[in-house]
């Protein structure tokens, strides 16, 4: 869960930077500009966990979700079923039986020790920076700073504390030293600096946050020149300052340093016109382009509601939101959107009544889900439909002039079936929203319909004979396929729920052989005398599974032998122990 968030984050941080980084970099609005910088950032860490309102970028969402599992299709591995995959990934050797970790649990420890390491450096250099501080003479100055003076440092500030000096700069170049690092002081840049060495901590994997922080520096720098400039300063001998101070500076890192080393850029801004006002949109644009960055993250806030807790999940889902707001009723949830006008649709019987003898048109021919029948317009979003089919729907609804959204639509793990469905129809007469789930979690819905006529609409009615046969069909054919993959569904569920954990399958021939006893000493699963599977003490105090339902130490080790297809021991980072008996 926490490297795919991270991915979101990464991508959204990378959109933005860049879009910063060719709009809005050199434009002199240099306070606006600070205000951006921690926009983007905090649009990126915060987008994936809230809720888009209804007038988000839906359809942007929907295709790019979409495209996902197509391309993931075309990847020979990834394209395999989970249980495929999974048998083939921890499946152990007579040689090489041993608990492994997984792949994501590599990528979490090698994420957490870079994390770790770069932290560790961040603390040292912080207390370089408080061992400074202590032993530097304070010298109280006007606006809250204190001036240190430190023999043989290049001026630099931390907060309220200006390091310096003062045997080496004299007359205006000290002034010009002062007054700088102050507005440093003043405006708190520190602050900024050290949030961004934290974001580049989280983040140490993706250049873009590397590449954010640069320019959160170079800002800061922009910003301290252009106040000591405003303030009066001459500006060539300031630039002439700065030249000398650059000659003889010494860096510490999560310090603003009026010699930093990005000197063409500062003279280059400092002797920059005025930025027009025409180029406030380049700003709308790079707005806009945080709102556009919700189509590839704003899904995640489902899993982060699984991630917490059982405990903590009813004051979480309320924080983070739904993905839509939840129909008012499953049945009827039409809705006027005119005033003091309510929709008022025909009945279905009614309207079936003198259509027994209308001849169907050809849309129903062309596109599943879709019934015509006179001026009718019969719609169901079967459990087997895919992104193609849903889309035709879309476009037979149109043809009507009334607007099909898809507010959600979940797939099982194997995309194989619809499990979750919700939609929305606008019309000019009135708009209605309804939702279908499966009735367990992996489980297909049975299907969501209504219709369309120039009367009205109505959402949740069955539709007539030959659209619900197809709703039926296809509803009995995805609960065969539930039915097929229900060990897989159950691997998936219990590795998901565990978090980061190891993983081993043990087959039934390697359970028996020469060697099996010493597998058993080594690994506590092998064959009894009386034929029986045998679990060692070892493991008594596991969760016991029996193919996909909760079973006992002791009823696992009276399953005949002969019946056993294989045994799979997973492990938890907390070292809680499940075993998994599969049988033929």
């Amino acid at each position: 869960m926490l490297i795919p968030y991270l991915m979101k984050v990464s991508l959204v941080l990378a959109v933005l930077t860049l879009a910063y980084r060719w709009l809005i970099q050199f434009e002199t609005f240099s306070k606006l500009n600070r205000v951006l910088l921690w926009l983007n950032a905090l649009a990126s860490w915060t987008l994936p966990l809230i809720s888009l309102p209804s007038w988000g970028p839906l359809e942007m969402q929907t295709e790019f979700h979409h495209s996902i599992p197509k391309v993931v299709g075309k990847l020979p591995i990834l394209a395999e079923p989970i249980t495929t995959i999974q048998s083939q990934s921890v499946t152990a050797t007579a040689e090489t039986a041993m608990r492994q970790m997984t792949a994501a649990d590599w990528i979490n420890a090698i994420y957490l020790s870079g994390m770790l390491l770069m932290a560790v450096f961040l603390l040292f250099q912080m207390g370089r920076l408080l061992i400074i501080v202590a032993k530097g003479c304070k010298e109280k100055y006007p606006g809250g700073a204190s001036i240190l003076h430190v023999a043989g440092a290049s001026p630099f500030s931390f907060f309220k504390w200006i390091v310096l000096d003062l045997s080496k700069h004299s007359g205006n170049e000290l002034r010009n030293i002062i007054a700088h690092e102050t507005e440093h002081a003043r405006q708190w840049h520190s602050a900024d600096l050290l949030l961004a060495e934290i974001q580049r901590i989280c983040l140490w994997f993706n250049p873009f946050a590397w590449i954010h922080q640069k320019l959160v520096q170079e800002n800061l720098e922009y910003l301290a020149d252009r106040a000591v400039l405003d303030n009066g300063f001459e500006k060539k001998q300031y630039q002439y300052n700065l030249l000398n101070a650059v000659m003889h500076a010494h860096k510490l890192p999560l310090t603003n340093s009026f010699a930093q080393s990005l000197l063409k850029k500062r003279i280059k801004m400092m002797n920059r016109k005025p930025s027009h006002y025409l180029v406030w949109g380049k700003y709308v644009a790079v707005l806009a382009l945080i709102y556009v960055s919700s189509a590839f993250v704003a899904p995640y806030r489902e899993e982060i509601v699984e991630l917490a807790p059982e405990v903590i999940r009813p004051i979480v889902k309320p924080l983070i939101g739904e993905v839509i707001a939840p129909a008012e009723t499953a049945e009827d949830s039409v809705t006027s959107t005119v005033a003091k006008e309510e929709v008022s649709p025909v009945p279905l019987h009614a309207q079936l009544a003198g259509e027994a003898s209308d001849t169907i048109q050809s849309a129903q021919l062309k596109v599943k889900g879709v019934l015509i029948v006179n001026q009718t317009l019969y719609w169901a979003i079967t459990p087997m439909m895919n992104w193609e089919d849903i889309n035709a729907l879309r476009a037979e609804v149109q043809k009507f002039g009334q607007e099909f959204q898809i507010n959600q639509l979940q797939f099982d793990p194997l995309q194989k079936y619809i499990t979750d469905v919700s939609v929305r129809i606008d019309a000019k007469n009135g708009s209605g929203t309804g939702e279908e789930h499966g009735e367990a979690e992996f489980a297909p819905m049975k299907g969501y319909s209504g219709y369309i006529s120039g009367q009205g609409i109505g959402m949740g009615q069955l539709p007539p004979d030959p659209l619900s046969k197809t709703m039926e069909q296809d509803y009995q054919q995805a609960v065969a396929i539930a039915k097929k993959n229900e060990v897989a569904y159950f691997e998936y569920k219990l590795g998901k729920g565990l978090g980061g954990h190891t993983a081993t399958t043990f087959t039934r021939q390697l359970l028996t052989g020469p060697s099996a006893e010493t597998f058993y000493n080594k690994n506590g699963f092998g064959k009894s005398a009386e034929n029986t599977l045998r679990i060692s003490e070892y493991h008594k105090n596991a969760t016991f599974y029996l193919n996909t339902k909760p079973s006992t130490f002791i009823e696992l080790n009276e399953v005949p032998f002969s019946k056993i297809e294989r045994v799979t021991l997973l492990e938890d980072n907390a070292r809680r122990k499940y075993i998994v008996v599969y049988t033929e």
